[in-house]
């Protein structure tokens, strides 16, 4: 049983947390997915901000990992919606630092290109921070 699961008291199962992977670029999400799921998360996965911003609105979302720019839109509106809700999340991005608005820059920065380990440390990290206590 992967650490990071929650037990689920309605079913009496225990539940892969929930991870929210924003990225446009297919061939990344898919590995991004396959290394998320083969690591024992569930991913809700979306490429565009209208669909981050739908699922984030409908289900239960435990962290998130987001890159910065979809297809031409900046992800941080789905940010501001994640940290209102309390949902830690990290930036998934080849953007630097200083080039993040000032609002987030205090967020965790996962940069590209990463490596296997470094996604799944920043996800560990963010569901320890999730879970209550």
């Amino acid at each position: 049983m992967p650490h990071h699961a929650r037990w689920h008291a309605m079913t009496g199962v225990f539940m892969k947390p929930n991870v929210l992977m924003v990225e446009d670029e297919a061939y990344l999400a898919m590995a991004l997915e396959d290394l998320l799921t083969d690591a024992g998360y569930h991913v809700l996965g979306a490429a565009r901000l209208s669909d981050a911003l739908d699922i984030a609105d409908h289900e239960h979302v435990d962290v998130a990992l987001l890159d910065i720019n979809l297809q031409g839109e900046a992800v941080y509106p789905l940010a501001n919606r994640l940290r209102e809700s309390g949902v830690p999340f990290a930036f998934a991005s080849a953007y630097s630092k200083d080039t993040i608005p000032r609002d987030f820059r205090d967020c965790e920065l996962v940069r590209k290109p990463y490596t296997s380990e470094r996604i799944i440390e920043a996800v560990e990290s963010m569901v320890e921070r999730a879970r209550p206590h």
